[in-house]
């Protein structure tokens, strides 16, 4: 990040994998802030719409989902569907990868 700068494509992948990571530790809070980080830069550097932010929203809402809160988590898959089919569409893998993540969410409630 000091050598390269936050929005550098590297700095991203690196960010977003540290994510992971912490995650992976059962860490969700500090995972929760990395991936917000990690998508504000995206967003910033490649565009709301760019698939990589697309599937930073999704790896979020992971987080977010991991935490508890499942409202949120549907919110924010149902953004990232929105504009996955907008960019994707409708049958492309990635689009269909987060309709069945959200499905899931929605089966965890019991609905």
């Amino acid at each position: 990040k000091n050598t390269l700068g936050e929005a550098h494509p590297s700095t991203l992948v690196s960010m977003n994998n540290l994510a992971n990571s912490v995650e992976k530790q059962g860490r969700y809070e500090e995972a929760e802030g990395l991936h917000r980080r990690c998508l504000e830069a995206l967003k910033t550097a490649l565009g709301e719409a760019h698939p990589s932010t697309l599937d930073s929203i999704n790896n979020l809402a992971l987080a977010v989902v991991l935490q508890g809160r499942y409202e949120e988590a549907k919110e924010l898959l149902r953004e990232c569907i929105e504009a996955k089919k907008n960019v994707l569409g409708e049958a492309h893998p990635s689009t269909l990868k987060s309709m069945e993540f959200l499905a899931m969410v929605v089966s965890q409630q019991g609905r």
